[in-house]
């Protein structure tokens, strides 16, 4: 009995310290080398080791017996420490960083965590059985019955944790999926036992308990691939031609900005409404994430565009006018534009002669941000002056300039006809601007009152075709 203590108390007094020694230079290095596996050395030296020591001590050394209660609690955190670096070490080899698409990458958390439980109180039992000389038959009764009675009183949540299982093994979305369940749609934030947690567009935490999950009908974007189409729904007016509508519609779409141009846009003419004939407009999106802002772009850029094109967007009414309403004449619209001709300092020098011509002539065209006016190597209308808003100027998709309130582009136009532009326009903040064609522009340089602003443009063209000549070199 003797021998025995002593050969305990060698293993207490050497091997101990010299273990842990050892131990703790391998984790200093494992840890230094980002190892996951010191997580399994650390519980080894800090929670299994001591915890076996402790048991050594009372029990082997000093000899109390084995059913004491200090022995048996000392035995109870050795196997507690046991279990989980066990777990530990489990995880490690089978889950951790295991590659996409494999088995073990498939299996939901949830189900880590109950398999974990499940060993737990695998665990548990033999503790109580060995350690505690529990009787499990007895234990496993009462605790039916009691599982009996929690059952009856908590249908409700194990309604939801059953649901929850069942679509975890199915996993018809997972994190970061964009999912649609009734009302609610929105990106799949967290799965737990009782609920799933949707992030909606507008920031909002929506939790879904899994029961529902299980009654309704759920819509995954993301699956089988991320492509998505919007679908919206405009009408105009039944004097509007539809092959004009659809083509103004299609161009709109095709330019607005997260718009895929493969598969393209599609736009068809679905129905006579009672007030106004309807369109359907399919925008292909990359992700379903875009939706909204894809949707802002797009009916931003329709609104500009339909009232350029001469396009008329109705809707029903019940408003009573009290009195007519008479438009304006033709004779008093050009006297707006007069007045608002003035205003302009390229044009405001020249005689009454054609400040009457651009009156007549001229059109105004209104513009939103990201629109394009005019593309790189496109055959320019005339020349465009900018009455308030914002452009930019691109050469190869490289920003060359900017205009702003009284500049102008497409003066290349008073040369010679067909002439293509130089550079691309793209609006930064929603603008108009007067559009002069190349027959009004030939009428205007020929007249001999108009010598000073034939000098600025021919100054201008040359400042910018030297100006694209350096890019360009």
């Amino acid at each position: 009995m003797k021998s025995n203590s002593l050969f305990w108390l060698f293993w207490v007094v050497i091997a101990f310290p010299l273990a842990m020694v050892v131990l703790g230079e391998i984790l200093i290095d494992l840890r230094s080398k980002g190892k996951k596996i010191a997580t399994v050395v650390g519980a080894t030296r800090n929670l299994i080791i001591p915890a076996a020591v402790a048991y050594i001590v009372l029990h082997k050394i000093i000899g109390r017996a084995s059913s004491g209660p200090l022995v048996r609690i000392s035995a109870t955190v050795m196997w507690i420490s046991i279990i989980f670096t066990a777990l530990t070490l489990l995880n490690l080899i089978l889950f951790e960083g295991a590659p996409e698409g494999s088995w073990q990458s498939k299996v939901p958390k949830i189900m880590l965590d109950a398999g974990r439980l499940f060993l737990v109180l695998v665990g548990a039992a033999i503790v109580l059985s060995m350690v505690w000389g529990q009787d499990l038959g007895s234990l496993v009764t009462a605790l039916g019955v009691g599982s009996l009675v929690i059952g009856l009183a908590l249908q409700d949540s194990l309604g939801n944790i059953f649901s929850g299982v069942v679509l975890l093994f199915e996993q018809p979305f997972k994190l970061g999926d964009w999912i649609q369940v009734g009302e609610t749609s929105g990106k799949v934030r967290e799965i737990t036992w009782r609920s799933v947690h949707v992030l909606t567009k507008d920031g909002n935490m929506v939790i879904i308990p899994n029961s529902e999950l299980s009654k309704n009908r759920v819509r995954n974007y993301d699956r089988p691939n991320k492509f998505h189409e919007l679908s919206l729904q405009l009408t105009y007016s039944y004097d509007d031609p539809p092959a004009k509508v659809k083509k103004v519609l299609y161009e709109v779409a095709l330019g607005t900005e997260g718009v895929l141009s493969d598969p393209g846009p599609k736009v068809t003419f679905v129905d006579y409404g009672d007030f106004s004939l309807k369109y359907r407009i399919m925008l292909p999106l990359r992700d379903f994430s875009f939706e909204v802002q894809v949707k802002d772009r797009f009916f931003s850029r329709v609104w500009y565009a339909s009232k350029r094109a001469g396009l008329n967007m109705p809707y029903p009414t019940s408003t009573a006018i009290s009195q007519e309403i008479i438009p304006p004449t033709l004779e008093e619209k050009i006297q707006q534009n007069r007045q608002s001709l003035l205003e302009i300092p390229l044009l405001a020098k020249l005689d009454d002669e054609l400040i009457a011509l651009l009156s007549r002539e001229a059109i105004w065209l209104d513009y939103t941000k990201d629109e394009v006016i005019v593309s790189e190597g496109e055959a320019l209308l005339g020349m465009y002056i900018v009455i308030f808003g914002s452009a930019i100027l691109t050469l190869s998709n490289e920003t060359v300039g900017k205009v702003g309130p009284g500049e102008y582009f497409g003066e290349k136009t008073t040369l010679l006809s067909h002439q293509s532009s130089d550079f691309s326009v793209k609006v930064i903040e929603d603008l108009r601007v007067l559009l002069i064609e190349q027959n009004t522009l030939r009428s205007m340089i020929e007249n001999p009152h108009s010598l000073t602003l034939v000098n600025q443009l021919g100054e201008s063209m040359e400042f910018r075709r030297r100006m694209i000549r350096g890019i360009k070199q």
